[in-house]
């Protein structure tokens, strides 16, 4: 029986839900293509790139789910607001409050339903386009195979529908607490008390992310690199919580400055805002979250690229680095490139990972991180870490030196002795030789190759690279020895200063395009979000517009209050979205740089912000007009 009132409210009211269906149509399209890919990666063979599928599709995924929650929670929510009065009649003929909850939950299900045929269909479509894509940039071979199950289409189709019912989950409780004998008394006025218990949650969530940017604030670049978005999530899921508080705070106070601007039309401004605070939270939160997520997706990377690179060109003096186009060079490459003519000091680097064992009886481990092997000779020849304890020259064969980010977080300074567990667990006590500050982009630690070379996995000792110096006054005679054992050599790449810059920018460009990708589809998905939710909160407003214009007011004065409480929208939701973003890319930037003051692009900052606002003020204006165009007593009629 509810199963089929909600069917024929959803019928009933197609205008209402167009915009949960939308919102899960995207969904579904996206949870249905990260899907099948994942099914894909698992079943390609070893060599397909599987693996790099299913490291690209595992976040991307997992994003999509969260903004999948917040668009579909305020579809839905909108939804039961505007139906205030029909869950009041409902409960005013004996409908009990777990009926009303089973009833949006249904709701929700025949919305999922619907949506569910086409958006698996062009799921499928993304999944193929992003495979041309993955194979277009290099990220994954050609014979990747697009081969998935039926098993996994259903699965994607679960996953909405329970993060869906999860998402109105809050809506159905607050539609079932209409008292019966209040039933219609509540369905004409907002309620106007924000729960406890939301209120509580999204106050311990904000406790929790700014617990979790304190912690990550001492922490090495590349853990906050990782946290970013995590962090914006959480901080987000907050906002989302606190958006009555929000809508309150910002209706209050740009209602008041809209009220000291335009007396008249402000007044009724402040009215609305400060009256229907929730829609105001409601509309403004998906907003937020698109400029929250596109200034951390964008400026996060190119902070740390720009940094790496930074630490590139101060720390690479070597004339000539040598690398493999293929697996990696023999062990033998590092003595023959080192008797080429011209050669001064010639070392070889192999790539690793080493932890730092805080209690040697339990064998408990600390941190750790990347690690760079290096062959004996003078290091600091041919690359300049930046030594800001101890000496680094030649390294005797249990020294060790340390970044200065891993130095910190195990407590340790130049001269002491730490136990390290290296590539196969085996823990070795070693002397810190020297702690350096240069290591974006190279390794949290370097090993002699006496020490390591028995601990790495995988067979012989393959070497990523052999920094060159040359003699002096011989740099063109290395040049020349080097080329004439290319052509000896031809999987040998022989790069100078420049081309290893270059090489280093191309596979940024690389990384970047999987950052613009995610951030297009996200975008897309959130400004979707954003349309649905400022259409859908004007449009449910059509009776109060005839009613104002019935009692004199004109089409121009309705349009202008109107496009008052856009701006208040749109300036409520760039404040909180560049809060937001702004708080997260300073602790960022203090890991990173040990300065809280990011580098922004102005021009990226301006597009962000300004694309956002635009689209929010372009939609309000625009379904204002689409209101305003009934006359009042049909659109009065069709109110009621």
């Amino acid at each position: 029986m509810l199963f089929l009132l909600a069917w024929w409210s959803i019928r009933a009211r197609k205008v209402s839900f167009a915009g949960s269906f939308v919102a899960m149509l995207c969904a579904q399209t996206l949870i249905t293509a990260c899907a099948a890919l994942l099914d894909a990666g698992h079943r390609a063979a070893p060599g397909q790139g599987g693996a790099d599928v299913v490291s690209f599709v595992v976040p991307f995924g997992f994003i999509c789910l969260f903004v999948m929650a917040f668009a579909v929670s305020g579809a839905f929510a909108l939804s039961v607001q505007q139906r205030t009065r029909e869950v009041a009649l409902l409960r005013a003929v004996a409908a009990t409050p777990g009926q009303v909850r089973r009833l949006v939950a249904y709701e929700a299900l025949v919305v999922t339903a619907i949506a569910a045929v086409p958006g698996c269909g062009l799921g499928l479509l993304l999944a193929a386009g992003l495979r041309a894509w993955l194979v277009a940039q290099g990220l994954i071979p050609g014979a990747f195979p697009l081969d998935f199950g039926p098993v996994s289409i259903l699965i994607a189709v679960l996953i909405c529908w329970v993060t869906a019912e999860a998402s109105v989950w809050s809506s159905g409780r607050r539609a079932s607490r209409v008292r019966a004998v209040q039933a219609l008394g509540e369905a004409s006025v907002p309620r106007r008390r924000v729960g406890v218990t939301r209120t509580c949650l999204g106050l311990a969530v904000l406790i929790g992310g700014v617990w979790g940017l304190a912690a990550i604030r001492s922490s090495g670049g590349s853990d906050a690199a990782n946290t970013a978005v995590a962090m914006v999530m959480v901080l987000m899921t907050a906002v989302g919580l606190l958006a009555p508080w929000i809508g309150k705070l910002a209706g209050t106070v740009l209602g008041l400055l809209c009220q000291a601007l335009f007396p008249v039309v402000g007044l009724l401004v402040k009215t609305n805002l400060t009256t229907s605070y929730r829609r105001l939270g409601t509309a403004a939160t998906p907003l937020a979250l698109t400029v929250a997520f596109a200034a951390v997706a964008l400026f996060v990377p190119q902070m740390k690229w720009h940094e790496q690179s930074q630490q590139d060109r101060q720390r690479m003096v070597a004339d000539r680095i040598v690398q493999s186009a293929g697996d990696g060079l023999p062990a033998s490459a590092a003595s023959t490139i080192s008797d080429a003519a011209g050669a001064g000091a010639a070392i070889a680097t192999t790539g690793t990972y080493v932890t730092v064992v805080d209690d040697p009886e339990s064998a408990q481990l600390g941190p750790g991180g990347i690690a760079q092997v290096v062959s004996d000779g003078p290091l600091d020849e041919v690359l300049h870490l930046g030594i800001v304890q101890g000496r680094i020259g030649r390294l005797g064969a249990r020294d060790v030196a340390l970044s200065q980010d891993l130095a910190r977080r195990a407590h340790v300074r130049a001269g002491d002795e730490v136990r390290l567990a290296l590539e196969d667990l085996r823990v070795e006590k070693v002397r810190v030789a020297a702690v350096y500050s240069r290591s974006r982009g190279f390794g949290e630690a370097v090993l002699p190759q006496r020490l390591a070379a028995g601990h790495l996995d995988g067979g012989p000792l393959l070497l990523d690279a052999v920094y060159v110096r040359a003699q002096p006054g011989r740099e063109q005679q290395l040049a020349d020895s080097l080329a004439t054992l290319h052509r000896t050599e031809p999987s040998w790449q022989v790069l100078d200063r420049a081309a290893y810059r270059a090489e280093a920018l191309r596979r940024q460009d690389t990384s970047m395009t999987a950052t613009y990708l995610f951030l297009v589809v996200v975008t897309v998905f959130t400004s979707i979000s954003v349309v649905n939710t400022l259409v859908m909160t004007t449009m449910e407003r059509s009776g109060e517009f005839a009613l104002l214009r019935l009692v004199g007011a004109t089409r121009r004065q309705v349009a202008r209050m109107m496009g008052l409480e856009n701006a208040v929208i749109v300036l409520a939701a760039l404040l909180v979205g560049s809060l937001v973003a702004g708080t997260v890319l300073s602790v960022f930037s203090q890991a990173l740089t040990g300065s809280s003051r990011p580098r922004l692009d102005g021009i990226t900052l301006a597009l962000i912000l300004g694309g956002a606002g635009t689209l929010a003020l372009a939609t309000g204006v625009s379904t204002a007009r689409i209101a305003l165009r009934q006359r009042p007593s049909t659109a009065l009629r069709g109110a009621e």
